[in-house]
């Protein structure tokens, strides 16, 4: 090739790189944060799909360090500018970073197969969901397996000074055509179970016994993982070429991008529908704010005077019980944290009174969160009258 000029060979578009993947894990790590404290505090409901969650997130952590490493060795730099020295140290680091992005994208959908397994509860949709995590987990094997052994000995898989035309290197690897097309397959499955998953919960929340409105919400909400299949849908063309590309280390180092902005795209549409209990909270209280109205009342109505409510205490446990169905005359049973109102915080709801603004959930065995405290009874009226509340509260739904 003609010889480059020194501002050609100076360039470095590493700065860039790093901005936009530095970006796109803020974002992702603080949808992530927010589900944890959703799920964890507010919903007290932590599950499956949010150890999933966590276990992506801390890879995808692990991928940051990785690409933030490989630019110090010269990714950004074009090809002809790239450190001879740092040739076997690159391959090294790609070799550890393609297993584990392989890994963070599973752990993201794995997080979504049991988010949409609660929703699915005792419908006809559950085995098939069940299913579909059982050949995402084998899949994830096979695939981490095809990168750990794609030379004999493994150590040869990183380390290339043992493979030829190296003197002395006689380990037999892979062709990279045909290690390539195993890619491209490989991300054609992520693209039709990115897809799958983005389009199943559409006909689940339409036969939710919800308004229209709502419903609409819900299947958009849900559906988010269509960005991260668009993103899959682009990144495969690059992939295909990528052995074409001559400045792999200049231009073609977007690629790795585009696979950072896959798996930060689809932690993000995973965390989202688990925030709606925040997001609801929040614009209730802006929504209050805005208006002005008056939340509360001291007013005391005859011939009771109220307490009004209070928090049972967390560790009593046993003392607590489920509330009965007076209007059915049966025992309620306890709730499963993996409902369908503990997955839509449709068992959510604000209470506003003189005291101030809680937030409260229905009653449940061993977690019941308010009880009625007893009322001063006037002197000469008789037991047995029934329970009468006397507090005026607003209720948010």
């Amino acid at each position: 090739m003609p010889p480059r000029s020194p501002e050609y060979m100076a360039e470095n578009i590493a700065p860039q790189l790093l901005a936009v993947e530095g970006s796109l894990f803020a974002l992702s790590m603080t949808a992530v944060l927010l589900r944890l404290y959703v799920r964890g505090f507010m919903l007290k409901t932590f599950g499956w799909d949010d150890w999933m969650m966590v276990v992506s997130a801390c890879l995808s952590t692990a991928c940051l360090g990785l690409f933030v490493h490989i630019t110090t060795l010269g990714i950004g730099r074009h090809a002809e500018a790239f450190p001879l020295e740092n040739i076997f140290p690159f391959f090294k680091v790609m070799y550890f970073y393609s297993i584990t992005v392989i890994a963070a994208y599973s752990f993201i959908k794995l997080s979504i197969g049991f988010f949409l397994l609660r929703l699915a509860d005792r419908t006809r949709w559950r085995p098939f969901l069940i299913g579909c995590l059982v050949f995402i987990s084998v899949f994830t094997i096979g695939s981490t397996f095809a990168i750990i052994f794609q030379c004999s000995p493994v150590r040869a898989g990183w380390d290339y000074t043992l493979r030829p035309p190296t003197p002395g290197g006689n380990a037999k690897c892979i062709d990279p055509t045909v290690f390539k097309n195993v890619g491209v397959f490989n991300s054609s499955i992520n693209i039709a179970t990115d897809l799958l998953f983005a389009l199943i919960p559409i006909p689940m929340v339409w036969r939710l016994q919800i308004n229209l409105q709502t419903r609409i919400g819900l299947a958009v909400i849900l559906s988010l993982g269509l960005f991260a299949s668009a993103v899959a849908i682009y990144k495969t063309p690059m992939q295909a070429n990528f052995f074409k590309e001559l400045d792999w280390s200049g231009k073609g180092a977007w690629y790795y991008i585009w696979q950072q902005v896959e798996m930060h795209v689809g932690i993000i549409a995973a965390c989202l529908p688990t925030l709606k209990p925040l997001f609801a909270n929040f614009f209730d209280s802006i929504r209050t704010f805005t208006k002005g109205r008056s939340t509360g009342s001291n007013a005391i109505s005859a011939p009771f005077q109220s307490h009004g409510y209070i928090k049972h205490n967390d560790a009593q446990g046993q003392n607590s019980f489920a509330m009965k169905n007076m209007s059915e005359g049966s025992q309620s049973q306890p709730r499963s944290p993996y409902d369908e109102e503990d997955v839509l915080a449709k068992g959510t709801y604000s209470v506003t009174t003189s005291g101030g603004r809680r937030d409260r959930r229905q009653s449940r065995s061993g977690e019941s969160d308010e009880s009625i405290l007893s009322h001063d009874r006037p002197a000469g009226l008789t037991r047995g009258r029934g329970i009468v509340k006397t507090s005026e509260v607003e209720v948010r739904r």
